[in-house]
């Protein structure tokens, strides 16, 4: 027995000492680019989730429309209050307690006393002032989120007073990322980038994980954060890698090789692959994406001047067969709509104009409008100006087959009626080049994701202002909309705003800057190695809204270890040791952890 406890503490004092020489080998390995960011995380398992569509078009909050940008800003960077799993319940984040006054137009947030950003210094009151006085310049993204806010005052160090207008005041206390002043006061917010990977302090958040690496239109990667002051959200993982893929089928070859563990947006036609395969968990979740096809109606816009007739939208609108494309396109996961909020919005309306497909109509409006004579191509064309052709030219997001797949079907649909349209698949980010500052795209075939969180967020697209922020692709803008919007902020109960965001909606359906099309289900896939996940949240756990995927999630150790990092972990006498078995004889080694 003797015997045995000295070649027991003769291994442990190996043990210790490899462990001890490889922590050093880790360190001098590690990469510089994330030198500043791993002093505050701590190590864990690394797990990798694929993204296609949207790249991230900046990491700065107030410049984003990425929704890859806001799912990865929400794990690093906290608002003043968030909510529950649910969805239902607003729950404190960097505020811990606020008092609202309706009477006087108030609301004061407590600041949570621990806050601290992931380099040491205390958050405080002046980073919120900052941060909203940032969120409100006319270059801002979320300019129009604020709009209701007219003033935001310290009066403390970790007091702020907001005055607002208005009863939807979670539209902007729980959508507006609080950034650190003594950081951010130090660059041009209206340019930087979010991450300076060659600055001292390239990134520094407050939310229970910290960004660390970022590679554009490759991945961006963030790690726990140490200094993360609400305990009880604490990840278990130690890393997060955002991994991005320019086509769906790669994103899913990826899946199925098990270089990355969870992959949304799913190709209904691949759900087959995955089911009944024990390596793999299958969710569908409510959706919040939805389709639209965005016509140019800018006055100023570089776009087919005749697409701002009525009426021509309006056949265009009858031509589509939107139930054939949502059964044929997403094998039945997907739903038509007729609103530009997403059906899981509680303020999606669905009392409005509705234009069922009926190309008999769709005709009768274009003879209506003039355009009765064709081109030797059969392409409609204005009996008393015949430049004015109804040939169009749609771009679509390369990465989304789905989106090629319907756009192709739409011209078809469109040929009936004499209307080219020719599909142009084009990167987002070329995309985007193409329709902003001048808008010179005739339509594009995209995707919003409805953030249900702010309420009806989305109807801001279509305000005047956002064509100045490059975010409206339509160009549309309407004083009487715009008038509207400022009553929905200064609403006085909960059912004025849901009627007047009704109003807003109508106005839209019958002027048609926006075609609605489908909601798809929101199909998730992910390695059945990941679990305590939830996929009841509105766009399932990686969807790109639930910050609380990686914070709750936790990844179980294999039953067969892998040959790439064969551990087995033991805890004894309060010491950790790694064993690794090596063919027949008793080998003790320390190997480090993936970071």
């Amino acid at each position: 027995m003797q015997k045995q406890r000295v070649v027991f503490r003769s291994i442990l004092i190996v043990a210790i000492m490899l462990l001890a020489s490889m922590a050093v080998i880790g360190q001098s390995a590690a990469g510089s680019a994330s030198q500043t960011a791993t002093s505050n995380a701590t190590t864990g398992q690394t797990i990798k989730v694929g993204w296609f569509g949207t790249y991230i078009d900046t990491l700065n909050p107030f410049l984003s429309y990425s929704e890859l940008t806001a799912w990865i800003n929400m794990n690093v960077y906290l608002p003043l209050v968030s909510y529950d799993a649910g969805n239902k319940t607003i729950v404190p984040a960097l505020a811990s307690s606020w008092d609202i006054n309706y009477a006087n137009h108030t609301v004061i947030f407590h600041l949570n006393p621990s806050a601290v950003w992931s380099d040491g210094v205390p958050v405080t009151s002046a980073d919120v002032v900052y941060s909203y006085n940032t969120a409100a310049q006319n270059y801002s993204f979320v300019a129009s989120e604020v709009s209701a806010i007219s003033s935001v005052k310290a009066i403390g160090t970790e007091t702020v007073m907001v005055t607002f207008s208005g009863v939807l005041w979670t539209m902007w206390a729980a959508s507006i990322f609080v950034v650190p002043a003594h950081v951010w006061s130090t660059v041009n917010a209206s340019t930087y980038a979010g991450y300076n990977s060659t600055g001292s302090q390239y990134f520094v958040g407050d939310g229970p994980f910290v960004l660390t690496n970022y590679v554009p239109n490759q991945y961006a990667q963030i790690e726990k954060n140490a200094k993360f002051f609400i305990r009880s959200e604490m990840p278990t993982i130690g890393t997060v890698i955002f991994e991005e893929f320019t086509s769906q089928s790669s994103a899913v070859s990826s899946l199925q090789a098990g270089s990355i563990q969870g992959l949304t947006g799913i190709l209904p036609a691949d759900v087959a692959n995955f089911q009944g395969n024990a390596k793999f968990n299958v969710t569908t979740s409510p959706s919040i994406e939805y389709f639209y096809l965005s016509i140019n109606v800018a006055p100023y816009g570089k776009g087919n001047p005749t697409l701002r007739n009525l009426s021509v939208r309006q056949a265009i609108a009858h031509a589509l067969n939107l139930t054939y494309i949502a059964d044929t396109v997403y094998h039945g996961y997907a739903t038509t709509l007729d609103s530009v909020l997403s059906p899981t919005n509680q303020y999606y309306w669905s009392n409005l104009t509705t234009y069922a497909y009926n190309p008999s109509l769709a005709n009768s409006l274009l003879n209506q409008s003039g355009f009765t004579t064709y081109t030797s191509g059969g392409i409609r064309e204005n009996a008393n100006n015949t430049s004015q052709q109804l040939s169009y030219t749609v771009l679509v997001p390369s990465g989304d087959s789905l989106e090629v797949d319907a756009a192709n079907i739409m011209a078809t649909n469109l040929s009936k009626i004499g209307i080219k349209l020719n599909v142009q698949a084009e990167t987002t980010g070329s995309m985007a080049a193409t329709i902003w500052p001048n808008l010179t795209q005739d339509m594009d075939l995209w995707d919003w994701f409805d953030n249900i969180q702010s309420a009806p967020q989305l109807l801001s697209v279509f305000l005047s202002n956002q064509v100045v922020t490059g975010t409206s692709d339509s160009g549309y803008t309407n004083t009487t909309y715009d008038n509207l919007w400022a009553k929905l902020l200064n609403a006085t109960s909960q059912a004025q705003a849901m009627a007047i965001s009704g109003q807003m909606q109508e106005m839209l359906a019958q002027q048609l800057p926006y075609i609605p099309l489908f909601s798809p289900s929101a199909i998730n896939v992910y390695s059945s190695t990941l679990t305590n996940i939830s996929s009841s949240y509105p766009g399932g756990p990686f969807g790109g809204l639930d910050y609380q995927t990686f914070t709750q999630l936790v990844v179980k150790s294999p039953s067969s270890p892998p040959s790439n990092n064969n551990t087995l972990y033991y805890i004894l006498g309060g010491v950790a040791v790694v064993i690794v078995a090596a063919a027949a004889v008793a080998v003790v080694a320390m190997r480090r952890r993936k970071a």
